[in-house]
């Protein structure tokens, strides 16, 4: 007998997981999410940074990051599910007058989308993050309701918040087709079988464009390297220890595990083209980026000096997605009804989670996500998005400039 779910959704990343969530939350329980590996959330997830900072270039992401603050607060306080939330604010370094200047309008618009942030003195900065060399630093500001999670702890909150409501989660299942009827989605195809489904969604990371290939569509993201490290432990880190982001030198730093976690944004990106690995590719096959922290390392100890003398810990081999604006790519496919696509997490994958479920879930439900996601469309970039060096290098140049300074939209 034909196993038949309402919803499918390929992919237990925190994207599927959190869809998952908010597809039974409001009301719809029939749904499956298939996961190639032995557990959910085993991919990228596990090797983002978690960082949720609400100073965002669209009014839309302010929103989304404002509503998935709000939703970690929940399942924490609330739901009672560990997410590994920490509310410390965002401290915001400028080492230069000309980021300074930038400040002063990301400041401006974030007070009039809400958001708490104001300049802060440098003894102010000291006391936040008190390894930071003050010598160096030009200014910054303070956005205090900013935070982080443990992305894998928060993807483990969404499932098992899903599951309480009647979500199947189904492991080491691989999906190797979809069928179509009269232009209407009908199901999936897997190593296990042909499951019957009345809407998909894929929530597939890096494979998404693989996926959607197989029903003859494109998906103009670009996976990239992105990769950080986690220090061994050190003493004299304050508890409520902020993120910080200096972003003059494309890098940012938080706590964990006793140590500090950092990362930057590499100025000659690497692309990694999952049509040519194996079917078997895994993150976990990324090189060890000890060249490139190493520079990460270069970069940041002028201003956190504690760091040349750490060892490190654990690298992070990061791969995260990328549309050549930096924007999600999140709705249905036009040409398939009822199947529906997100993808392009920008490296802020986690961060937005909460609003890319609550959309896709309202999308599923009701045909209509709730607010105009035209920024997110699928076909933006129109018949420009099959030229595949345009698209890798439009992309690249967007990730490689991530902490530049831009005119706000």
């Amino acid at each position: 007998m034909i196993q038949h779910k309402e919803v499918i959704i390929i992919g237990g990343g925190i994207w599927g997981l959190s869809t998952a969530y908010h597809l039974a939350k409001y009301g719809q329980k029939d749904v499956l999410i298939l996961e190639r590996n032995e557990e959910i959330a085993a991919e990228t997830t596990p090797q983002a940074a978690g960082l949720v900072g609400q100073i965002r270039s669209s009014d839309i992401m302010f929103r989304a990051i404002q509503f998935g603050l709000e939703l970690f607060s929940q399942f924490q306080n609330e739901i009672r599910y560990d997410t590994g939330f920490c509310q410390t604010g965002s401290l915001m370094v400028a080492l230069t007058p000309e980021r300074m200047q930038a400040y002063t309008h990301q400041i401006e618009r974030a007070n009039l989308n809400g958001i708490e942030a104001h300049y802060v003195s440098h003894e102010e900065m000291e006391r936040l993050a008190p390894a930071m060399d003050m010598t160096k630093i030009e200014g910054g500001y303070f956005v205090a309701n900013d935070g982080y999670v443990d992305p894998q702890l928060c993807a483990y909150a969404y499932a098992t918040a899903s599951r309480d409501l009647g979500v199947q989660i189904q492991l080491n299942t691989t999906v190797t087709g979809f069928r179509q009827n009269n232009g209407k989605i009908s199901g999936v195809e897997t190593d296990e079988g042909f499951i019957a489904s009345n809407y998909v969604v894929i929530t597939a990371g890096p494979w998404t464009g693989k996926l959607t290939k197989k029903v003859g569509e494109t998906t103009a993201v670009q996976p990239i390297r992105h990769q950080r490290v986690r220090t061994e432990p050190t003493i004299g880190i304050p508890e409520q220890h902020p993120v910080v982001r200096i972003t003059d030198v494309s890098c940012y730093l938080r706590p964990e595990k006793g140590g500090y976690l950092y990362g930057y944004f590499e100025p000659d990106p690497v692309s990694i083209d999952l049509e040519t690995k194996p079917t078997d590719f895994r993150t976990e096959h990324i090189e060890p980026p000890v060249e490139i922290m190493a520079e990460a390392r270069r970069r940041i100890t002028p201003i956190f000096p504690i760091l040349k003398d750490l060892g490190i810990a654990e690298y992070k081999r990061g791969m995260t997605t990328f549309a050549p604006d930096g924007n999600y790519m999140i709705g249905p496919v036009p040409e398939i009804e009822r199947l529906y696509i997100a993808t392009g997490c920008a490296a802020l994958g986690i961060a937005g989670s909460a609003a890319v479920g609550h959309w896709l879930a309202k999308w599923v439900i009701n045909g209509d996500p709730g607010e105009d996601l035209t920024i997110f469309s699928k076909h933006r970039f129109g018949t420009q998005a099959n030229d595949m060096d345009w698209l890798r290098q439009e992309s690249e140049q967007f990730y490689s400039n991530y902490y530049g300074i831009r005119p706000i939209k």
